[in-house]
């Protein structure tokens, strides 16, 4: 199963609920891999400099959500739902949330 970057699947988190995630790592590392680098989205709307807005319906979203980016973290390909929500995030967006990562692990960004 090939997971594509910048879509977003569902996924079983560790201790938590169903949630949509989205895919950070490159599509070659996740053909290779037995995991996937993701950062988990919510719908709690808080402003922060590590959380990135999406409108519903981008990318599939059923509904206005933030991802959080300080939560970054690997998953089984096999506990995400094969098929994407929805297409690709859009290049600007992916852009977004890569500069919010670093963000999030304290590296200086503009």
């Amino acid at each position: 199963m090939t997971l594509l970057r910048g879509h977003l699947y569902w996924a079983k988190m560790p201790g938590d609920k169903r949630r949509p995630v989205v895919v950070l790592s490159p599509n070659v590392r996740n053909e290779l891999a037995h995991d996937v680098i993701v950062a988990p989205l919510t719908t709690t709307l808080r402003s922060s400099v590590t959380h990135v807005r999406l409108r519903v319906k981008e990318g599939g979203a059923r509904a206005t959500s933030v991802v959080a980016c300080e939560r970054i973290t690997t998953l089984e390909k096999d506990i995400l739902h094969p098929v994407p929500l929805g297409g690709s995030l859009s290049a600007e967006r992916m852009s977004e949330i890569a500069r919010a990562v670093l963000r999030s692990i304290g590296v200086p960004i503009d």
